[in-house]
């Protein structure tokens, strides 16, 4: 490829195999730019759901990169198999559907007159980001990364996108690969992934919401995908082919909407977020598994057993072995219930929000109330005085990491609201008159799907819900 220039134009006409990239489907009318695209004549990599995945040398170069690489022992839903044996697919699998959706959206959007808004060199930009968005990510899916920051300094993670900003950035490989190969701004690109980015200008910001917004391919191939594996029709319930038909740029360039033709399709994808979430990543087992792994991680970070970059840098298993073999007790108690054959904590109480709110007045109702206000380390504070005071009436060894909560959805927020294009007053998929699901959903998301869960280990679960009054 040649070299990009300030207008973001691939110059001198040069081809490479990134050009293969760019569906032959999405040229416009009219003589085509040299860049646009390629021949696809690369052997294709193979994957569930979206099939064949055009593979050319750019591709392959970045795939052949280290931080692409351990995306390979990345688990896409974490600790999730524990709960649905198929869920073993990786966040490498993922971003190669990524990029295969993104090609797609990118030729739909051309098609539809988006050169006003897209030049080549930004198309190369942003495919390259789809390719390369989940590399920060750290073992375990999320779970790390709802860990806060420790009052006293001790544990800090930074969100993924940030990681992978310093690993685009940092890393020779994929800075070499990228000037090569693609003939990309890695600092671009990085602005691009991280959604609280402000550089790039108009540009910067277009591409960020084509990868960050409510109708991007990340947030349409996890949904489908994770489907697939988990078992459920949820996701693959998506009417993805009619979205991407009527997907377009606002009159601006500034974000992607539908036609009222597409406020289907698009209810199609509200309803699949907020049933996976609902049923499958907020599922009870998930998140108490979740809950588990998160405190035997923090345990261990706090009593400075595992340095924190060798965790976050690792794949799962890397990072199993790792807290297995921290020597600290309550991690390695926490990680032996995590093991094959598990034996999860047991649920002391299970409810939404307002539904601890209603509690009456009492040691349970006022406990569930503080918790469903508190800060991840201010409640396990609160439960580390639970447990000490069951622990001098039974005389029983009940520890700290014996009593946890978890608080699914705390600061999670689901899109309802996508702009939907046409003539006359502008609206999105909100208002009652343009789709009645979308409003219904999102009052449902916050009343139901977001939940708390008092959880006990299995030894003590009896014990502490009569200590508590609550019945198990």
């Amino acid at each position: 490829m040649g070299a990009v220039g300030a207008g973001g134009r691939a110059a001198d006409g040069a081809a490479s195999g990134l050009d293969a990239a760019i569906p032959r489907a999405a040229a416009p009318p009219g003589p085509a730019p040299a860049t646009w695209p390629g021949a696809d004549d690369d052997a294709p990599i193979r994957i569930p759901v979206r099939g064949n995945v055009p593979a050319g040398p750019a591709v392959r170069a970045l795939l052949d990169t280290g931080p692409m690489q351990r995306l390979r022992g990345v688990r896409q839903l974490g600790v999730a198999h524990l709960v649905y044996p198929g869920a073993t697919h990786t966040r490498f699998e993922h971003s190669l559907g990524v990029f295969a959706l993104g090609r797609l959206l990118v030729g739909r959007l051309m098609a539809r007159g988006g050169r006003r808004f897209l030049g080549d060199g930004d198309a190369h930009h942003f495919l390259a980001a789809c390719l390369l968005h989940d590399i920060g990510h750290y073992p375990f899916s999320h779970t790390l990364e709802e860990l806060p920051p420790h009052p006293e300094g001790r544990v800090a993670v930074a969100r993924h996108d940030e990681r992978a900003r310093a690993l685009i950035l940092g890393d020779a490989g994929i800075r070499a690969v990228l000037a090569s190969h693609w003939g990309c701004d890695p600092e671009r690109i990085a602005d691009v992934i991280d959604e609280h980015a402000t550089g790039g200008g108009a540009v910067g910001a277009r591409l960020r919401h084509m990868l960050c917004g409510p109708l991007n391919p990340d947030r349409l191939d996890y949904l489908e995908r994770d489907s697939q594996h988990v078992g459920v029709p949820y996701g693959r319930a998506i009417d993805v082919e009619r979205l991407l038909a009527a997907v377009d740029f606002d009159p601006g360039g500034t974000t992607l909407g539908v036609t009222a033709k597409g406020v289907s399709a698009v209810e199609t994808l509200i309803f699949a977020s907020y049933l996976m979430y609902r049923e499958i990543y907020w599922h009870h087992a998930v998140r108490c598994a979740q809950a588990m792994l998160k405190r035997a991680a923090a345990e261990a970070l706090l009593g400075g057993q595992v340095d924190p970059r060798r965790l976050t840098a690792a794949d799962d298993e890397q990072a199993v072995a790792l807290l297995r073999g921290c020597g600290n007790g309550a991690t390695a108690e926490l990680m032996g219930l995590l093991s094959p054959g598990r034996s999860l904590y047991r649920r002391l109480f299970d409810g939404t929000a307002r539904q601890a709110e209603a509690l009456p007045p009492g040691e349970a109702g006022d406990l569930l109330r503080a918790l469903a206000a508190a800060g991840f380390w201010e409640a396990g504070d609160v439960l580390a005085g639970v447990a000490a005071s069951y622990a001098r009436r039974s005389r029983a060894d009940v520890r700290p990491h014996h009593l946890l909560v978890d608080v699914a959805g705390r600061d999670k927020e689901l899109f309802f609201a996508v702009p939907v294009l046409g003539p006359g007053r502008r609206t999105t998929t909100a208002d009652p008159d343009v789709s009645l699901l979308a409003p219904s959903l999102a009052h449902n998301f916050e009343r139901h799907a977001k939940r708390l869960q008092l959880l006990a280990h299995p030894d003590h679960a009896r014990g502490l819900a009569a200590h508590l009054g609550v019945r198990v």
